[in-house]
């Protein structure tokens, strides 16, 4: 009789382990899934980011570009004419300028 009672509890303490195992495999794998879905959110917000600061990117390019072009611009005769003309008044000879009385 006390080799069955020794069995049973033998049996009983196998079946809490198992029980217990369970729920440490169960707590485990919810953790992992909480920890999946927080680095799945967190991947969107830097692809959003990255996609983003891509926009800006191509935006100072495009600016850069145009920069440069204002640059070759800002070197040519034409340029110095017309700031000439604008900033001080300066024509070009054989040009009548008309002026208007109280302007």
């Amino acid at each position: 009789m006390a080799r069955t009672a020794l069995s049973k509890k033998k049996k009983r303490s196998g079946a809490v382990g198992y029980v217990l195992m369970t729920l440490v495999v169960l707590a485990i794998t919810g953790i992992v899934l909480i920890q999946r879905a927080d680095v799945a959110r967190r991947l969107s917000s830097y692809e959003a980011q990255a996609a983003e600061l891509q926009e800006q990117i191509d935006s100072e390019n495009d600016r850069a570009a145009e920069l440069d072009e204002f640059e070759k611009y800002v070197q040519t005769k034409a340029y110095a004419e017309e700031q000439a003309h604008e900033k001080l008044g300066l024509v070009n000879e054989g040009e009548i300028v008309f002026r208007l009385d109280g302007h």
